[in-house]
């Protein structure tokens, strides 16, 4: 019996050492098991930690981030009543998340929104992954990386500010997409924040919040989020789909912009400008045998700022300039701004008659500052009588001087004051509004300017880069140029009005002679010219280099307003990154030093200080270079590529 008992316990023994010994196997072996998730669509979101990823198979995510999470474990899942492919949740009476799935031919789209309803100083934060795709879209910036996962943006509102303090820029949409053919749209009415890249932590963040500024919580409501996520399969059928939404211009601007170049007195004088200079400056002009849509007259041309008439004594008889002007067949334009110094004749005018934006709960102006005042009111855009008012000192202007159209500057919402009087639940009225004035002052020929854009795409006139710096990098310099165009496009705003060739000079001396020149040259085949610092301050080499660019411009300005015309039916660019015609292509997806003219015209201008050769690549197709005839089959790269410092590298597809 002491054999058998021994004999039983030690198989007894070894029955348990095998069960041990393979839990152990199992454990170090198998993966441990997927944490519950709701599913939606193809968007998996693990229960109470909300770590989300939108699939197209167990292997290939196309978008994973972190929706809002405080870490409670009450949440319950709600009916979401007649919507069958949607996910609602709700925390414990403070708040409640509700997703929708919708398939449609070309794409999947999640519609995600979330309510909070315990108090108004609640916030939401949802995350997004930046890894595994390249980001465009959003804002103009100060840097303009392209791709944009290059940057780090501090959580910061998403509202039109002016990029040249290096906040989000004045051309703005809520609007991104990559190359995994993810596209993202924030509703306008979100009080959002937004993150990029903050401590290089690879992630965009979408924030909701109220403050008392810029987002005032005027109606005492609760924040909410609300974004849609759509789904497609490449970069360039996800920007086709989400763009749709995007007003469509309702005409294009005036032609001559198109050929001719706009000659602003700016960047070659800044304020020390009068009669005779601007007469010599015309002038000049036709004696180098420039063409010219227009002559802009721009700041300091009033006796104080806000005063809408001529200076005398810097302009002692306007009306006759302006008229000598056009006998040399120039259009004259004016820069305009909304703000009024309190020194100035028209700022108690504009005060007495409630004209400015107010002070919050009072009738007196509130009073900010601005580049050429520390003490100014701004005109209220809001207000019809005020803009009509405003309007009626253009028409002034236009009549008594006989000004053709007009430069208008600024309309961010950094210039506003940070409490006011306002019906408006965010500060991005400001930048419409002024865009929508800015297109009422001309509606016939269309020859004005803008420099901010918010939903206001369906508007016919050309959007202006905020003024560049006189270098070769990405420090809002020439290397910001071809990539700030391609964001203008991307985001709705197809009339690109790239700024003074050479930058605005305002390092105190002349641009570099070779940064002129290649400034110019990549500025040929934008979709407009514009000059100010003077190529005959140089010598006659580069007067002749500028003369060959105006008049390549020209022979390209039949193609440049077709496809203008064509941004009218469709909503397309005019000026086009590589990956619109390979958006498959990982090489198109991250240049940054070329673009397309349409589909059929890629443009690879130099950008580097002393370089006489670059690299270029070609998409796919048969490619014939400009400069020696050569035909390339794409996708190749031509290595070394050499570029005089009077060549602009142009191929065509054939």
């Amino acid at each position: 019996m002491k054999v058998g008992f021994a004999l039983l316990s030690m198989i007894l023994l070894s029955v348990i050492a095998g069960i041990i010994a393979w839990q152990a196997g199992r454990n170090n072996n198998e993966e441990p098991q997927i944490a519950d998730e709701y599913v939606v669509g193809n968007l998996h979101l693990e229960k109470y930690f909300l770590n989300f990823k939108i699939k197209n198979s167990d292997t290939d995510v196309r978008l994973s981030g972190q929706l809002s999470n405080t870490g409670s474990t009450k949440i319950v899942a709600t009916d979401c009543g007649s919507s069958s492919n949607a996910l609602c949740l709700e925390w414990s009476g403070t708040k409640d998340l509700h997703i929708s799935y919708n398939k449609y031919v070309s794409a999947e789209c999640y519609d995600i929104y979330w309510r909070t309803y315990s108090c108004s100083d609640q916030i939401l934060l949802d995350c997004l992954d930046l890894d595994g795709a390249h980001w465009y879209g959003g804002y103009e910036d100060w840097n303009q990386f392209w791709p944009m996962e290059q940057t780090s943006l501090n959580l910061s509102a998403f509202v039109a500010n002016d990029s040249y303090a290096k906040r989000i820029g004045g051309v703005q949409e809520r609007y991104f997409i990559n190359t995994q053919g993810i596209g993202i749209n924030i509703s306008s009415d979100v009080p959002l924040y937004i993150s990029i890249n903050q401590t290089f932590d690879k992630k965009i963040c979408l924030m909701a919040k109220y403050e008392k500024y810029p987002y005032t919580n005027i109606k005492g409501g609760y924040p909410h989020l609300s974004y849609k996520i759509c789904v497609a399969d490449n970069v360039r059928k996800i920007h086709d789909f989400m763009s749709a939404s995007f007003s469509k211009p309702s005409d294009i601007p005036d032609r001559k912009l198109f050929k001719y170049p706009i000659w602003s007195t700016w960047a070659q004088y800044h304020k020390d400008i009068n009669q005779t200079t601007v007469m010599e400056f015309a002038s000049n002009i036709l004696n180098y045998n420039f063409s010219h849509s227009q002559v802009e007259i721009d700041d300091d041309w009033t006796p104080k700022y806000g005063d809408m008439v001529f200076n005398v004594n810097k302009f002692p008889n306007a009306t006759e300039m302006v008229k000598q002007l056009n006998a040399m067949g120039f259009r004259v334009t004016i820069w305009v701004h909304p703000f009024f110094n309190i020194d100035s004749l028209t700022f108690q005018e504009a005060a007495s008659k409630f004209y400015l934006v107010r002070q919050y709960d009072s009738l007196l102006p509130a009073l900010v500052s601005w580049w050429d005042g520390n003490a100014a009111g701004i005109l209220d855009v809001s207000n019809n009588d005020a803009v009509q008012w405003f309007m009626n000192k253009l028409q002034f202007l236009q009549n008594t001087y006989n000004i053709s159209s007009f430069k208008f500057d600024a309309g961010e919402t950094n210039w506003l004051p940070n409490i006011f009087e306002t019906t408006y639940d965010s500060p991005n009225f400001y930048p419409t509004k002024w865009a929508e004035l800015a297109y009422a002052s001309d509606t016939n020929v269309r020859h004005q300017e803008v420099r901010v854009g918010v939903n206001t795409q369906h508007l016919p006139v050309f959007v202006r880069m905020l003024d560049k710096n006189s270098n070769w990098e990405n420090k809002n310099g020439l290397k910001t140029l071809i990539n700030t165009a391609l964001t203008f496009g991307l985001l709705g705003y197809p009339f690109v009005l790239p700024d003074m060739i050479g930058g605005n000079a305002y390092e105190g001396n002349k641009p570099d002679r070779e940064l002129f020149i290649r400034w110019l040259e990549a500025t040929a085949l934008l979709p407009a010219m514009q000059f100010s610092i003077v190529p005959w301050q140089y010598d006659d080499e580069v007067v002749n280099i500028s003369r060959k660019f105006v008049q390549l411009h020209e022979e390209y300005s039949d193609l440049i307003i077709e496809l203008a015309e064509e941004s009218v039916r469709t909503g397309a660019p005019i000026i086009r990154p590589l990956w619109w015609i390979a958006p498959l292509d990982r090489e198109c997806q991250t240049i940054d030093s070329e673009f397309l003219l349409g589909n059929n015209t890629l443009v690879a201008p130099v950008l580097d200080k002393g370089a006489s050769s670059r690299d270029i690549y070609l998409p796919l197709g048969r490619w014939r270079a400009l400069l020696d005839g050569r035909v390339i089959d794409g996708p190749e790269y031509l290595r070394n590529y050499n570029v005089k410092l009077d060549d602009l590298p142009i191929f065509t597809r054939i």
